[in-house]
């Protein structure tokens, strides 16, 4: 899953505050973690939330963090400017106010000035301004470096102001930089000194400086990762003291640790996990749409996947409405966006019709692209065999089953597809290589229907993520045209149109939108199913409110 990641991993309930650019918003008046909600009882310190993962992180530096484990685990760590809410309101975080100028260019904020470092030092305005300076420069190899095309300079004018400038007005810049984990303030006086090139590749869980309200305790590779509160967070003492992240190598494995009680939530629950526990007195259930896109990222450097007639002709034959009723049983939806369910006012429902299964017309297709069934049974141009490789995440039986009715689907219509599958980390290293025909996987996360980081031309690595190489100008101009309009009815408008070109040129093959589904142990006090949010980053949000008892 590559994943653009609000921070929102670690909150408290928060002044909800207008989104939109131009205007001036600010306040510290947040409830603090605590004063539990009504009739939730008294809260108490102590006790361990353990966490069931799949794919846990591969990083704990948050510049590079890009897969969806990276992204849930830090976000426990790491504080930025403002934060995203689960009904993606845009909050005050480690600025206490911020001001947009009117002509939409300039954001200036006014950090807190009781935030500090787990070490003691205070969070200052530089310590942004240092994450700004390390994210753009080439040698550290950032992978949201394209962030930042449209950012003309980032600047402290004192110990606690740091003021952006950007090169044309961007509606979506709060909730894209600011809020974005990548892009948290990074302490100048711990990682200043060294060379950007290395930081990639340092081992930093030993000493582990941070800015959240929990700290690095220890992180054994490839099994868990322990965290304990930070006391000193400006927020307050979280009461549940530690977090331990257990990483399992596949959703079976995951989901009998969570019927025996061995882990109290997930990251989430595939369709088989969800049917099994959902019905399950000892846990609270959490069941809406995801703000996320399930697809196949396309390696354009392929040619054969390259050829537009050939994703069509896959798209026809793919029969996704068979696979989101009998595989997800009713619970994910087929449609062809970039832009995830879950954020309803960008959103095009017509989406949801566009390339019904018709294995004719795939057939129809390839045949006037020249491609001609040959006695094998598989399609042959020019003496080229039709044929790709999927490549797929280990430990995923319902990747498997899908797979299979995905092959069986194109066999029927002439096109040879294998599947390769492969550990999570080595997944994704591949995929940032552009090592890969056609990768399972999605994206989501970013609270805003921006598809700038994974769709533009400037956002192929290492500069951003879009690892298949699409390169569209007209896809471009409406990124563009997105991003400079304020009114979000206009702007609807505009990805509105976004969406029919997605839908017409197939930058990626998207199977459906799912929704986002978990449980979480009734052990844990103060938790509400109605506060969830559409991804596990806004679930925890309200984390520091909950405890155990004793």
């Amino acid at each position: 899953m590559r994943y653009r990641f609000p921070i929102a991993a670690a909150g408290v309930l928060c002044l909800l505050l207008p989104a939109c650019a131009g205007q001036s918003t600010g306040s510290s008046t947040q409830q603090s973690p605590q004063q539990p909600a009504a009739g939730s009882g008294k809260p108490n310190y102590g006790g361990q939330l353990r966490i069931g993962a799949v794919a846990a992180a591969d990083t704990v530096f948050p510049i590079f963090a890009h897969t969806q484990g990276s992204g849930n685990d830090l976000g426990f760590m790491y504080d930025g400017l403002v934060n995203i809410d689960p009904d993606f309101n845009v909050v005050p975080w480690l600025a206490r106010s911020w001001s947009v100028s009117k002509d939409g260019l300039t954001y200036t904020f006014h950090l807190r000035r009781d935030a500090k470092w787990s070490d003691g030092q205070p969070i200052t305005a530089d310590d942004q301004v240092f994450e700004y300076q390390l994210t753009t420069n080439p040698a550290a190899s950032a992978p949201y470096k394209a962030d930042y095309d449209g950012v003309d300079s980032v600047r402290a004018t004192d110990k606690y102001t740091v003021v952006y400038h950007l090169k044309s007005p961007n509606a979506t810049f709060l909730a894209s930089i600011p809020s974005a984990l990548p892009h948290v303030p990074l302490p100048r006086h711990i990682y200043g000194k060294i060379p950007p090139g290395q930081l990639r590749n340092m081992d930093f869980s030993q000493h582990l400086v941070v800015s959240g309200p929990y700290t690095l305790k220890e992180w054994k590779h490839d099994d868990h990762l322990l965290l304990e509160s930070n006391r000193g967070w400006w927020h307050g003492r979280p009461y549940i003291d530690e977090v331990y992240i257990k990483e399992y190598e596949s959703n079976p494995a995951a989901l009998i640790a969570l019927q025996h009680g061995d882990v109290d939530t997930s990251y989430f629950l595939s369709t088989p996990m969800w049917l099994a526990l959902k019905d399950d007195a000892r846990y609270n259930t959490i069941h809406n749409p995801a703000d996320q896109v399930n697809q196949l990222a396309v390696n354009m450097k392929n040619p054969i996947l390259a050829d537009l007639a050939v994703r069509k002709a896959i798209m026809y034959a793919w029969d996704r409405k068979t696979e989101a009723e009998k595989l997800f049983h009713g619970e994910d939806v087929p449609a062809v966006s970039p832009i995830p369910w879950a954020i309803k006012w960008a959103f095009d429902p017509s989406t949801e019709n566009a390339y019904p299964f018709d294995p004719g017309k795939a057939e129809q297709i390839l045949d006037a692209d020249g491609w001609k069934m040959g006695s094998d049974g598989y399609r042959h141009k020019n003496g080229q065999l039709l044929h790709f490789v999927n490549g797929e995440i280990a430990g995923s039986e319902i990747s498997i089953k899908s797979f299979e009715l995905f092959q069986a689907n194109l066999k029927s219509v002439g096109i040879k597809t294998d599947s390769t599958s492969l550990e999570f980390n080595v997944f994704y290293q591949k995929e940032q290589q552009g090592q890969f025909d056609l990768n399972e996987g999605g994206f989501g996360g970013g609270a805003d229907p921006d598809p700038f980081i994974s769709l533009s031309s400037k956002a192929i690595p290492p500069n951003g993520l879009n690892y298949g190489h699409y390169v569209d100008p007209a896809m471009d101009a409406l990124i563009d045209a997105g991003r400079r309009e304020p009114n979000q009815a206009k702007r609807a408008a505009i990805y509105k149109k976004l969406q029919q070109r997605f839908v017409d040129r197939l930058p990626n093959l998207v199977d459906n939108m799912p929704y986002y589904r978990n449980v979480m142990n009734k052990r844990i006090l103060g938790f509400k199913s109605a506060q969830a949010g559409s991804q596990f980053t806004s679930t925890m949000f309200y984390e520091p409110e909950w405890y155990i008892a004793p």
